[in-house]
């Protein structure tokens, strides 16, 4: 699998220097470990907003910009961004990556693809 992203990644951003597998590893590891306290905050609220007895309508919608991303949601997005090449219009192409990662809309997916893009030329 990590084979597979280190190419993915090499191919996206055609550096200098290509990603080994192992680079790609530490650099996800480093991603994932940096965003996990204040995510695991903002879901513990999310969890007990709630239960408190609020009843206003937004309160239930999931806000997942700031909630951690599964390894599923991970792999699914790979998937659909290589289903749906970058020769498509853009709107289209990302409402269509979105559809196919449960429980993420097109601006999220856009987003994750960004940070791990940036982390990766870093």
């Amino acid at each position: 699998r990590w084979d597979a992203i280190a190419t993915y990644i090499n191919n996206l951003c055609r550096q200098p220097d290509p990603r080994t597998k192992e680079e790609c590893i530490e650099k996800y590891n480093q991603v994932a470990s940096s965003a996990g306290p204040a995510s695991a905050s903002a879901e513990t609220t999310k969890t007990t907003t709630p239960a408190d007895g609020s009843t206003g309508g937004d309160s239930n919608v999931k806000d997942g910009d700031d909630e951690i991303w599964t390894e599923e949601q991970d792999a699914l997005l790979q998937e659909m961004l290589r289903k749906y090449p970058a020769s498509m219009e853009k709107n289209e192409r990302w409402k269509s990556i979105a559809k196919g990662v449960p429980g993420r809309n097109k601006k999220e997916c856009v987003q994750r693809f960004k940070a791990i893009r940036e982390a990766v030329r870093q």
